[in-house]
Formats: structure tokens, sequence, C-alpha cells
């Protein structure tokens, strides 16, 4: 038995007590803990196995991970059989199992406690401002699997613009902003125009953007430092032929392709960090692969540069069991893997912007939404930018956030991806609302196991 990654005591203690606090008391409880406070459960306790284990296995060697207290033990093979029947010959055996998360007693509700849990890391770690803004609906592409088809085509306003600026100018919190569409580099007009006066008003912001890169000047590249650009998503389907099916340009200029990984090459040169996100389906995922590895080879060990894998989701698109999925994400994470800092992170806060409370998507007429995906159609609407004066007083009706599915909660994976996208709820594929850390967690995981034989 070795532990090699252990649980955080005044978390794991607030597991094990028999009386679940209110919130406030929770908070109270966490912030005065003290390591020496903390007493293991006595061994004569009834116990369970938590339901965010994860077995791997290595010859007659076995590895369990625990997603939510992030801790892990390695076994022999007999210590497991003991753990699988919760029946110990040593004592210090199971001492190592319930101080570390991996048995709790069993009157624990893991998932209840856990929500508690995020109600608290929210208070203690929200402290950034996100919006999305949609600076129009217009796209000068029609990409096949557009979750945005049908919608009206709009650009947002010189005067909603100016009013959005007004409004964030009043937050109270640094804020991020996430340039998106349509294609957002159609209104970089507005761009110039709203970070100009959250400028001209000293107002402490950082930006992001959503593209399909295809606009991409040098001209452009040249503002991304005055408009504070951090960081950018452009989307990529495959190589050059797939990537021009799927993307259905208006108006194909010879060599897009190669003109937009030499713009990618630029941007990292200007130490933007730039994510690559290759949007797969069982059609195109040998092709995006390919992709992977030519930016891999064209851009080696660039720190500014990561490519993942996405599984489209929709009922245009080729279905694929999570077993498929994680075989093709395999073979991307070979060359750009998930970061380890994965399996020791606290446990998701938010799992998206449906659920993070100062996060908002402002559409082109000025509505607030809840989630990106309902841009132009606005089921989630709560409000205009007209009708406030500040984000800080706006608050999600609960009706407009989607429960967490039953067997999201008891999903092994859920500490890490929160319950995953709430907008996927309705697709007829049940993995579609699955987040990438499912995937990474395998892989690393994984990974520790090869290094074991």
């Amino acid at each position: 038995m070795i532990v090699m990654m252990k649980a955080p005591r005044a978390v794991l203690s607030l597991f094990q007590r028999n009386d679940l606090l209110d919130l406030a008391e929770c908070l109270s409880y966490l912030e005065n803990f003290s390591d020496e406070q903390y007493c293991p459960i006595t061994v004569d306790t009834p116990m369970k196995h938590s339901q965010y284990n994860i077995v791997k296995s290595c010859s007659k060697t076995y590895i369990i991970y625990n997603t939510l207290f992030n801790s892990m033990i390695t076994l022999s093979e007999a210590e497991y059989q003991q753990y699988q029947e919760i029946q110990f010959s040593e004592l210090n055996l199971v001492e190592a199992l319930a101080d570390e998360g991996f048995l709790l007693p069993h009157f624990v509700d893991e998932y209840h406690y856990y929500a508690y849990y995020q109600e608290i890391l929210k208070n203690t770690y929200d402290t950034v401002a996100h919006y999305t803004v949609a600076l129009t609906s217009k796209c000068n592409a029609r990409c096949i699997y557009c979750y945005e088809e049908g919608i009206p085509q709009f650009d947002m306003s010189e005067e909603t613009a100016d009013r959005l600026a007004e409004v964030l100018c009043s937050s109270e919190k640094p804020i991020s902003i996430t340039w998106f569409g349509g294609e957002p580099l159609l209104k970089t007009d507005l761009i110039e125009r709203i970070t100009s006066t959250l400028k001209d008003n000293h107002k402490s912001f950082q930006a992001e953007m959503i593209t399909n890169g295809s606009l991409l000047t040098d001209d452009i590249i040249a503002k991304f430092s005055d408009w504070n650009m951090q960081w950018i998503q452009i989307s990529i389907d495959g190589m050059e032929e797939e990537y021009l099916r799927r993307k259905c340009y208006y108006d194909v200029q010879a060599g897009i392709f190669d003109k937009l990984v030499e713009n990618i090459g630029k941007l990292i040169d200007h130490e933007i960090y730039v994510d690559i996100r290759l949007n797969m389906d069982q059609k195109n995922a040998d092709d995006c692969i390919k992709a992977a590895e030519y930016f891999h080879s064209k851009y080696p060990d660039s720190p500014y540069l990561n490519v993942y894998p996405a599984f489209l989701s929709g009922m245009k698109c080729d279905k694929a069991t999570p077993t498929e999925r994680a075989s093709h994400f395999q073979k991307v994470y070979d060359l750009y893997p998930p970061q380890q800092s994965l399996l020791t992170n606290i446990p998701k806060i938010n799992a998206c912007f449906y659920s993070q409370a100062q996060a908002f998507v402002i559409d082109t007429d000025g509505s607030i939404l809840c989630c990106d995906r309902d841009v132009g159609k606005q089921k989630t609407k709560m409000s205009t930018v007209y009708e406030i004066s500040s984000f800080e007083a706006l608050d999600k009706p609960a009706c407009l956030i989607p429960t967490v599915r039953e067997h999201c909660e008891r999903c092994v994976y859920y500490p890490k991806c929160g319950g995953g996208c709430r907008a996927a709820y309705e697709s007829f594929c049940d993995c579609d609302a699955c987040f990438m850390d499912r995937y990474q967690v395998e892989y690393l995981l994984n990974h520790i196991i090869n290094c074991l034989k």
C-alpha cells in the first residue's frame, strides 16, 4: 500500500460528519479548520465505498483514484480484495482508505455534501465576472454542424455596444470578455469601440475570442495587444479538403487553409495562447487526428499552442460511444497531453455558464442570456443591458437552469465535470453532455498504469 496523493483534511472531515451543516456553518467549519483538529473515524464505523472512486489495475497492482478528494493509493491484490469486501485484516489499511476518502461512513450522501461544498467554493473562488458577447449572428461560413443554423442574422448596434460597455464599467469585479458570434471578426469595429470605452474608464479586463480564424490579418493580430487579447479558440475540422467541405465558406479564397495555419504561427509569435478545437464526429475523426499531427510537427513544443478534440453533438452529427470517443481522443492526447493538474485541482465549481453566478451571454440586441448556445433563440433570456445598471445585481432564475441529471449526480466523474453541458441535456445521446474532463482523467490514469508496467 502506497498513498500517492492525499485528501485535504478539512474537506474529508466535513464529509465524515453525521450532521449535514447548513451553508454558513460549513463555510465557518472549513475556514477555521486546522489539520490538528482532524480525528480519524473509528474502524468500527460501518463503511461504504465512495461513489467517486476509479479503479485501475496493472498485473497484481491496483490504483484507486478519488475524483472528489483528489486522493490516490496503490494496493496489492490481497489489499484490494479486502477493500472490495470491506473486510480488513490489517488495521493500517482500513485507516489509510478512510483517511483518504476511499471509504466513507455509511450514512454519508456524497452528492448532497458535495453540493454544499460547491456553494462554498463559489463564494471563495468565483472572483472574476465572465461575459460572452455576441457581436453578430452573421458568419462567413456555414458549418454543417452549427447550432446557430436558422437564427435571425443581425449585428449588434453601436448603441447597444455603448450601453454594454457602460454597464461593464460599473462592475466592481475584474472582468473577462469572450468575443463571440456568428463570426466576431466581422465586427472588429465593435471590439475596438467597447475596448476603448473600458480603457478610457480604467476598467480592468482581459479578452478572449472564439472564431473560425479565416478573417485574421496582420493588422488585426497587431491590435490584439491593445484589445487585451489573451487567448483565441479556432475551430478546425480536419486537413484542408475536409476543413473546406465542412466550413462551407461563402467566398473561398485560394489557400485559405494555408493562410490560417500561417496566422496561427503569427499568433504564437505574438504570445497569444491558441486553442485549436478539433470538431470531430465518426466520419472525420481520422482526419482530425491527422490535423493534430500536422500542427504538432508544424509548431513543435510551443507553449502557446494547444490542440484538443471535441465530439460534435446534434441530430446531424454521426454519434460515437464513450469508448469510441476515448479511442480517438487518446491519439490527440498522445501529442497534446492533458495537464496533470486535472488530477489535483479542486472539484469543478461550475459546470458551464448556465450554473455560474457571474457569467452571462449578451446577444446582439443586448438581451442577457444564460448560455452561448441560446444566441438568437433567447430561451434563457433574463433581462437586457438597457434594463440593468450592473450585472452584479442580476440573479439567474433557478427555473432557467436545468437540474443535474440523476445519472450525472452518481457518475464517478461528476466532481471533475460538474454535470456537463446543460444545453446538451436535450440531445438524444447521453454522452453529448460530457465534458472532456472524463476522457482526460482516464488518459492520465492509464498513463500512470502504463508507467507501472
